[in-house]
């Protein structure tokens, strides 16, 4: 029995899916040529004359630059015009150009990110070292939206028959609110029983998402959502860096003296 076109496009996702790590790994290990010339003739990269969407930035622009050379050794051996020498300088000047401008633009971008990161007051180093690791979390480490409980929040019933209830996921990161949206339609799905079909007709289109995904922002997963709730942590986030003047931290004493002004 051959295989279908369906088995095979899963197994290709598949073997992408695999290497994928060694792709991306591979994209942070190889430099522009203006870092390392003799990137252009590794032997292991030295046949890469166009550029594919595999390939990273930089083993983009070397890839063309190895075309340029060769297209200019054959044009002197043909042509033997000093003229080509600088068509060739001129065009190696331009993608040395484009990537210096390449660089900076990452540069700006990673900085303005990480600064409206900070200023927005949604800082997470936890959650940046695993994403630059690329670790995955564990998923017994978190309880799993449903559609009865969505947002894994705590429910009445929790205290007699889910006494050891696991903290709710990060409703904030992609895999979380797509979770969410995902148990959500599920619950609208088992609310209307006598419709099988309704999550096909409510949220087949884009403007069906929009407006459901807009009608989900007045709900969240509050600030504790385990059993028993961790009390100590929340009030360390909320006052755990307040200065007071009982620690003996002067500038909190300072406030209480009669000519400081909280205005």
């Amino acid at each position: 029995m051959k295989p279908t076109t369906y088995e095979n496009e899963n197994e290709e996702k598949l073997i992408l899916e695999q290497k994928e790590p060694e792709i991306r790994e591979t994209k942070k290990s190889i430099p522009f040529w203006s870092e390392d010339p003799n990137i252009l003739f590794h032997p292991k990269y030295m046949f890469e004359f166009f550029p594919v969407e595999l390939m990273s930035y930089e083993q983009k622009l070397n890839a063309i630059t190895r075309t340029i050379l060769v297209l200019s050794v054959v044009g002197l051996t043909i042509y033997k015009s000093f003229r080509m020498l600088i068509i060739v300088f001129i065009t190696l000047l331009a993608i040395f150009i484009l990537h210096y401008y390449h660089e900076k633009d990452l540069q700006k971008m990673g900085s303005k990110e990480k600064f409206e990161t900070i200023k927005e007051g949604f800082a997470n180093p936890a959650l940046q070292v695993i994403e630059s690791k690329r670790e995955t979390i564990p998923s017994q480490v978190f309880s799993q939206p449903d559609s009865s409980n969505p947002f894994g929040n705590v429910l009445i019933s929790d205290y007699d028959y889910n006494v050891d209830k696991k903290p709710a996921p990060a409703s904030y990161t992609k895999s979380g609110s797509d979770s969410i949206l995902a148990s959500a339609k599920q619950a609208v799905s088992e609310a209307n029983p006598d419709h099988p079909d309704i999550a096909d007709k409510l949220f087949s289109d884009l403007g069906g998402n929009l407006q459901f995904e807009q009608s989900m922002r007045q709900f969240t997963s509050n600030p504790t959502t385990t059993i028993p709730n961790d009390q100590g942590a929340f009030a360390d986030f909320c006052y755990g860096s307040m200065i007071s003047c009982k620690e003996g931290n002067k500038f909190a004493c300072a406030r209480n003296l009669t000519r400081h002004t909280k205005y």
